[in-house]
């Protein structure tokens, strides 16, 4: 059933819940490496993720033809199906240059998060630090812990490790700066 009006909230900080009009969804995964992929897809640290990097990351070795195949085969193809049977659209978008999440019906909390952070950061480099606390201080309602703590992956982690210092760095410490005192 295709519903344009759905969108599909994502929570990924501190945990992983999906949810549609604000209810929990709960999903049964065709494969736990699916999961993983679809995880590694939601980073909002890239646009994009070349072929090589993901048959990388899901197949241990770098992307040619047939390692591609197998991707598109065996993760790629049952994800897109999944998506589709479960939300009624696939979000899965592949190109030449490589795979991608659709943000248009997706939301999710770790891009706010980082998206938020930038605009502080922005704001802070151009004298407006009343409004860049502020962006940092939605910044730090939106982090409610660590990204995907049970999902494994490279790029899940990766992710991880990049938020959690970006977590530390901007929020922690220019709490502590200002006398805030605020700690994880």
């Amino acid at each position: 059933m295709h519903l344009p009006d759905t969108i599909l909230e994502i929570k990924t900080l501190g945990s992983f819940i999906l949810s549609v009009n604000e209810k929990p969804v709960e999903t049964d995964w065709p494969s736990e490496a699916i999961k993983v992929l679809f995880c590694s897809l939601l980073s909002p640290l890239d646009l994009y993720f070349s072929w090589d990097r993901v048959c990388r990351s899901m197949l241990g070795v770098p992307a040619t033809k047939n390692s591609r195949v197998k991707l598109d085969q065996g993760f790629l193809q049952p994800l897109e199906r999944f998506m589709t049977r479960t939300f009624g659209f696939n979000p899965v978008i592949k190109g030449p240059e490589g795979i991608r999440i659709d943000h248009q019906r997706i939301h999710v909390d770790a891009q706010t998060f980082q998206n938020t952070i930038v605009e502080g950061l922005r704001l802070m480099s151009v004298g407006d630090r009343e409004a860049a606390r502020e962006k940092f201080s939605a910044a730090d309602s939106i982090y409610a812990g660590i990204y995907l703590p049970e999902i494994q992956g490279k790029i899940v982690a990766n992710t991880r490790n990049e938020l959690e210092s970006l977590y530390q760095t901007v929020i922690v410490e220019a709490g502590r700066s200002h006398g805030k005192g605020h700690s994880s």
